[in-house]
C-alpha cells in the first residue's frame, strides 16, 4: 500500500469518531502507539500558523513540518487529494513520515472510540430490535383489522342501494349469465364439473389422512386444496436457540394454512398424520428470513401475538412453498379487489347518472384522451428531444462499435439506453421501435462476446471480463451456459490428448488430474464471475455432469476391461488423491464418486475375494505340513514381511498371511462404511475357507508331526491371526467387528473337533497296531519269574506314546491330548468285548494274569503324568476283572499270586533300566 493510499484510507474515518477526536484535540505524534484495549491519550498539539492545531513550530534551521487538522476530516465537502496536496507540497521526507504517523495515530484513536461506542450502545440496540419485532407483529394485526373494516364498509354501502334496482340488476345479471351459460360449449361445463370433482376427492382424501382435521375445520363446498405438502418436509425450530422442535408438513387450502406432523403408533408401529396448527390465510403472514450461522433456509409464520419459525431441508423447497403461498395470496387479494370494484360498479348503476356535460370544441385535452382511448395505444412518452435524438442515432453508433470490437463502450451505451428508456412512462410506437433496435444490437453483441467467452486459450481475466459484459447486458443465464459449455469442451479436448501406453493406473491418474484440476479452476473462475448465489445450482449440475462423464470413462477402462483388483485399487487411490484438491474450495465430491462406483466396487471385491479363496484352497492342497523354522531357506530375505508369524507353522499359513496383506493393501483405499459388510464378509470367508480345508485334509494319511503341524496352523490362524485382523479393521472403521468374533467362536469349535478326531484316530491306531488288548495272550498257566519284565505289547504302546509326545508341538495342549488317549485306552479295556468272545470268557492263566497286572502297573508308573483319576479307576477295574476271571477259571490254586510289593519292586527295577529310552514321557510334568 502506497503512502497516498494510506492517507486516503485514513481520510475515510467515521465522522462521529472524528468529531469526538476534534473535541479532545489532535494527537501528539511523539505519544506511544495505543495497545489493544487501551484508550489512547491524546494531547493537544501546539497551534500552528493561523491558530490551527499542527506540528510544533520548526526551528530556524529545520524545515516546516506539515500540520494535521482533524476538524477538516469531518467536513462534508472534504477532498483527500486536495488536502494532501496542500499540506505536503513543501514538506521534506521527515515531515511526510511524521504526517503519516499522525494519521495512523488518529485512525487508531477513532477505531478505539468507535469500539467503545458499540459496546456502550449494545443494550440499546437489543431493545430496539425487540421493539421492531413487536412493531412488526402489531402492523400485521392492524393490517388484518383494516382489511376487515374495509370489507364491512363495502358491504354496508352495497346494502344501501334500493332493493328494487338491485333486484332488477340481479335479474338482468342472471339472465345474462343464463344466456352465457347456454351459449357456452358443453365441453367447458364438463371440464368444470371434472375439476370440481377432483377438488372434492382431494379434500376427502385430506380429511381421511389428517387426524383431527374434521373437528377443527368443518367441510365446506367451496374449499379446495391448493398445495399438497405431504412430500415436502419442514422443521419447526425454537426461536430462542434455533433447535429443531419437530418435523411438520404444510397444506395450503383455498382459505386455510394447515400444519401437520407425523406421529407413530407405539402398538401398531404405523405412522399417522396429525393436525398441529390450523390458521386462516387472512390471519397469518409468511416472512422470509436471511440465512445465518444458527439457521438456514428458514422463514417466519406470524399470527398475532404468536410467531413461529420453520426451516426446510433445501433452498428449493423453501422457495417453492413461499412462492406458492405468495402467488395464491396475491390472487386472493386481486379477487377481493375485483369483488369490491364490482360492488361499487353495481352501486353506481343503481344510482341515477348525472347529465353529461355538453360537448365543447375548446376541450381539446378530452378529445385527445378520447382519441388515445379509441386508438388503444398511448401517444406520449415524456422523453426529451435530446434523448430521442440520441436514441435514434444509437443503433448506428452501436454497429460501428461492434464492428470495431469495442465491446466495453458498446455495453456502456446499451446500459445508458436502457436507463433512458426506463424513464418513458408509456410504450409509444416510437419507444417500441427504439427498444427493438437496441435489443437487436444487444443480441448481436452478446453473440460475439459469447464467442470470445468460448475461446479455449482465454485467460482468467479475459473470461471474467466477458462474463461481466454479459451480466451487464442482463444475460446471466446465457453467460453461465456459454462459460460452462466452453469449460466442458476444454475438458473433453484435454482428455483426448491423454496418451494410453497400456498402463491403466497411469492413464486414470492423468485423467483424474486433468478433470479435477479443471473443475477446480472452473469453480475458482465461476465464483469470481457470478456473485449471485442463485446460480450456484447451475454450477453444481455442471459438476455432476462432468463427474458422470469421468465415471463413464473410468468404468470403461477399469471395470469393464476386467482389470486385476490391485489395478482397480490403484486407480481408485489416484482418483481420491486428485479429488482432494477440490476440498480446499469447499467442494467435497468424494461421496458422489462412492455412490457412482459402489456397485462396480462391490462386484470387483466379490470377484477378487473368490480368487483369494481359490488361492487359499490351492495353498492348503499343496502344503506338506512341515513346520518352517525361523532359519529356514523359505524365510531368507522375507523376515520383515512375516515378522508377525512367530509359531512353527507350515507354508500354507504364510501364503494365507500374504493373501490377507495383499487384500488389505488393495481395499485400504475402499475402507468406507458403505463397504463395511462386504469387506468383513470377505475376511470371514478367508478364515472359514482355510479352516474348512484343514478339516478336510486332516482326515488323510499323515504322520504325527504333520497332524501336529495342521493343529498348530489352525490354532495360530484362529487365536493369533484373526484377532490381529479384527483389531486393525476395528481401528480403520472406528467400531468393533462382531462378525469376526462370531467367526472365531465357530472356528474354535472346528479346532476342538479336529483335536477330538486326532485323539480318536490315534487311540484306535494304538489299540490296533501296538496294543490290541483283546488279542494279547494272557493265558499262560506257568509260573512267573522274579526277573519278569513288562510284555512286548505294552512296551510298544509306551514307545508309541513317547514318539507321539515328541512329535506334538509344544504350543499344543500335549498333556491334555495324551491324557485323553490314555483314558480312551483303559475305557476300551473295560469293554465287555475284551473279556468275552464267541468261544466264551477270555482265558487267563497263572502267569498270564500276573503279567497283565505287571503291564498295567508299569504303564501307570511310566505314564504317571498322563494318568487321570478316571484312568486309575479304569485300571483297577481291569486288574479286578482279570483276577475275577482267573479265579473263576482256576478254583484250586497250587501256588499263591504275587503281592503288591512284588509288583512295585519289579516296576522300580524296570524303570531304572529302561526309563531313559522314553525321554519324552519322562519329561512330562
Amino acid at each position: 500500500m502506497t503512502s497516498y493510499e494510506r492517507e486516503k484510507r485514513a481520510s475515510q474515518v467515521s465522522t462521529k469518531g472524528l468529531g469526538t477526536m476534534a473535541q479532545r484535540g489532535s494527537a501528539d505524534m511523539s505519544a506511544p502507539r495505543p495497545t489493544l484495549g487501551e484508550r489512547p491519550q491524546l494531547r493537544a498539539l501546539p497551534r500552528g500558523p493561523g491558530g490551527s492545531p499542527g506540528m510544533p513550530s520548526p526551528s530556524p534551521t529545520s524545515a516546516r513540518l506539515p500540520s494535521l487538522d482533524i476538524l477538516k476530516f469531518a467536513d462534508e465537502d472534504f477532498k483527500a487529494e486536495k488536502y494532501v496536496h496542500n499540506v505536503l507540497t513543501q514538506s521534506t521526507e521527515e515531515g511526510v513520515r511524521g504526517f503519516h504517523q499522525s494519521l495512523i495515530d488518529a485512525r487508531d484513536a477513532a477505531a478505539v472510540d468507535l469500539q467503545r461506542n458499540v459496546y456502550k450502545n449494545y443494550n440499546e440496540f437489543v431493545l430496539i430490535s425487540k421493539e421492531i419485532s413487536k412493531l412488526e407483529s402489531d402492523m400485521l394485526t392492524l393490517r388484518s383489522l383494516l382489511s376487515d373494516l374495509k370489507d364491512i364498509n363495502a358491504n354496508l354501502q352495497t346494502e344501501e342501494t334500493t332493493a328494487e334496482k338491485v333486484t332488477v340488476e340481479l335479474v338482468a345479471a342472471d339472465e345474462d349469465e343464463s344466456a352465457t351459460q347456454k351459449a357456452a360449449p358443453a365441453l367447458s361445463g364438463l371440464a368444470k364439473q371434472s375439476e370440481e370433482q377432483t377438488r372434492r376427492q382431494q379434500m376427502e382424501a385430506l380429511y381421511e389422512t389428517v387426524e383431527g382435521l374434521q373437528k377443527v375445520l368443518p367441510e365446506w363446498r367451496n374449499r379446495y386444496l391448493v398445495r399438497d405438502g405431504s412430500h415436502a418436509r419442514f422443521a419447526e425450530v425454537n426461536p430462542a436457540n434455533y433447535k429443531t422442535v419437530q418435523n411438520v408438513h404444510f397444506y395450503l387450502l383455498s382459505d386455510t394454512l394447515l400444519v401437520t406432523t407425523k406421529k407413530k403408533n407405539i402398538i401398531s408401529g404405523k405412522s399417522r398424520m396429525v393436525l398441529d396448527k390450523c390458521w386462516s390465510l387472512a390471519d397469518v403472514a409468511v416472512v422470509d428470513m436471511k440465512d445465518s450461522i444458527e439457521v438456514s433456509n428458514a422463514f417466519k409464520v406470524m399470527r398475532h401475538p404468536d410467531m413461529f419459525i420453520y426451516r426446510s431441508e433445501s433452498l428449493e423447497e423453501k422457495r417453492s412453498f413461499l412462492g406458492a403461498f405468495k402467488r395464491f395470496t396475491d390472487e386472493l387479494m386481486l379477487q377481493k379487489r375485483q369483488a369490491v370494484e364490482s360492488a361499487k360498479a353495481r352501486q353506481k348503476l343503481a344510482i341515477p347518472a348525472a347529465d353529461p356535460e355538453p360537448f365543447s370544441p375548446t376541450r381539446s385535452d378530452t378529445g385527445d384522451r378520447d382519441t388515445e382511448k379509441r386508438s388503444g395505444r398511448p401517444t406520449k412518452d415524456d422523453l426529451t428531444a435530446n434523448d430521442i435524438k440520441w436514441l435514434m442515432e444509437l443503433p448506428d453508433e452501436l454497429d460501428v462499435l461492434i464492428a470495431h470490437r469495442d465491446f466495453d463502450h458498446a455495453v456502456s451505451l446499451i446500459e445508458q439506453a436502457r436507463h433512458t428508456l426506463s424513464k418513458a412512462n408509456a410504450e409509444t410506437p416510437r419507444v417500441s421501435v427504439i427498444r427493438s433496435s437496441v435489443e437487436e444490437r444487444t443480441n448481436r453483441l452478446a453473440q460475439l462476446v459469447s464467442l470470445d467467452l468460448a475461446n479455449p486459450v482465454a485467460s482468467k481475466t479475459q473470461v471474467q471480463m466477458n462474463i461481466d459484459k454479459l451480466l451487464r447486458l442482463g444475460m446471466g443465464d446465457q453467460a453461465r451456459d456459454f462459460f460452462l459449455t466452453a469449460r466442458t469442451a476444454i475438458i473433453r479436448h484435454r482428455i483426448r490428448l491423454i496418451r494410453f501406453d497400456g498402463d491403466v493406473a497411469v492413464y486414470i491418474s492423468d485423467l483424474a488430474e486433468i478433470v479435477f484440476r479443471l473443475i477446480r479452476s472452473t469453480c475458482d473462475w465461476y465464483g469470481g464471475s457470478f456473485r449471485d448465489t442463485t446460480m450456484a445450482s447451475g454450477f453444481m449440475k455442471w459438476v455432476n455432469q462432468e463427474l458422470q462423464n469421468f465415471g463413464t470413462i473410468f468404468r470403461r477402462q477399469v471395470f469393464d476391461s476386467k482389470q486385476n483388483f490391485s489395478v482397480i485399487a490403484d486407480c481408485l487411490q489416484h482418483t481420491l488423491h486428485h479429488c482432494k484438491q477440490l476440498r480446499d474450495l469447499g467442494l467435497d465430491i468424494t461421496f458422489v464418486l462412492d455412490d457412482a462406483f459402489h456397485d462396480d466396487i462391490v462386484k470387483s471385491i466379490k470377484d477378487h475375494s473368490k480368487q483369494c479363496e481359490n488361492a487359499i484352497v490351492a495353498a492348503v492342497e499343496a502344503d506338506k505340513f512341515a513346520a518352517i523354522k525361523p532359519d529356514s531357506q523359505f524365510l531368507v530375505g522375507r523376515e520383515d514381511e512375516f515378522a508377525d508369524i512367530t509359531a512353527n507353522v507350515s507354508q500354507s499359513v504364510y501364503e494365507l498371511y500374504s493373501v490377507f496383506m495383499e487384500f488389505g493393501a488393495d481395499v485400504s483405499v475402499l475402507m468406507s462404511i458403505s463397504l463395511y459388510s462386504k469387506i468383513v464378509n470377505c475376511l470371514t470367508g478367508f478364515f472359514a475357507t482355510y479352516i474348512r480345508k484343514l478339516v478336510e485334509v486332516f482326515g488323510g494319511d499323515w504322520i504325527y508331526r504333520q497332524r501336529s503341524t495342521i493343529l498348530v496352523d489352525a490354532t495360530f490362524v484362529v487365536d493369533d491371526l484373526l484377532p490381529k485382523v479384527a483389531g486393525q479393521l476395528a481401528h480403520r472403521f472406528e467400531r468393533p467387528i462382531p462378525e469376526l468374533e462370531d467367526m472365531r467362536e465357530k472356528l474354535n469349535h472346528s479346532i476342538t473337533a479336529m483335536q477330538t478326531k486326532f485323539i480318536t484316530q490315534t487311540r484306535e491306531k494304538l489299540l490296533k497296531d501296538k496294543y490290541n488288548f483283546p488279542l494279547v495272550d494272557y493265558s499262560n498257566n506257568g509260573g512267573i519269574l522274579d526277573t519278569a519284565k513288562p510284555s512286548e505289547h505294552i512296551m510298544r504302546l509306551i514307545d508309541e506314546l513317547n514318539t507321539l509326545q515328541g512329535a506334538l508341538d509344544p504350543t499344543l495342549p500335549r498333556k491334555s491330548i495324551l491324557t485323553s488317549i490314555v483314558d480312551g485306552i483303559f475305557t476300551f479295556m473295560n469293554d465287555p468285548s475284551c473279556w468275552q468272545n464267541a468261544r466264551g470268557p477270555r482265558r487267563l492263566g497263572f502267569q498270564g494274569v500276573q503279567q497283565l497286572i505287571l503291564d498295567i502297573h508299569f504303564f501307570l508308573r511310566i505314564c504317571e503324568p498322563l494318568v487321570s483319576e478316571e484312568t486309575n479307576s479304569n485300571a483297577n477295574i481291569v486288574c479286578e476283572k482279570g483276577l475275577r476271571t482267573f479265579f473263576s477259571q482256576n478254583k484250586e490254586l497250587k501256588a499263591a499270586l504275587k503281592t503288591g510289593d512284588w509288583y512295585d519292586k519289579r516296576v522300580d527295577d524296570v524303570m531304572a533300566l529302561i526309563s531313559s529310552e522314553f525321554p519324552h514321557l519322562i519329561s512330562i510334568t
